[in-house]
């Protein structure tokens, strides 16, 4: 099973070296809060990056294929469909 990586800052607060060996391919990269604001530099982590709706909409951030606008609930359902969830 993949690993969810939750991430809630933009990607200038983290280190970017050390999180691109530590998510694997079949991992998913969900963007919250702030995070949303740095779509185009996460991309360096993953293909295809899930966003969470409220937050993208609230920022006023257009989600365009191929990323996924995600709902709660399908939050919710995306961390049960994982092994582990990780929260940077």
């Amino acid at each position: 099973m993949s690993t969810l990586h939750i991430f809630s800052k933009p990607i200038s607060y983290y280190d970017n070296a050390r999180l691109v060996n530590l998510i694997q391919p079949q991992d998913k990269v969900l963007l919250v809060s702030d995070a949303c604001y740095s779509i185009s530099l996460y991309r360096q982590l993953s293909a295809s990056l899930l966003v969470l709706a409220e937050d993208s909409t609230a920022r006023g951030i257009d989600i365009v294929k191929p990323d996924e606008s995600l709902n709660y609930a399908d939050f919710v359902a995306l961390t049960l469909s994982t092994s582990q969830s990780i929260t940077w």
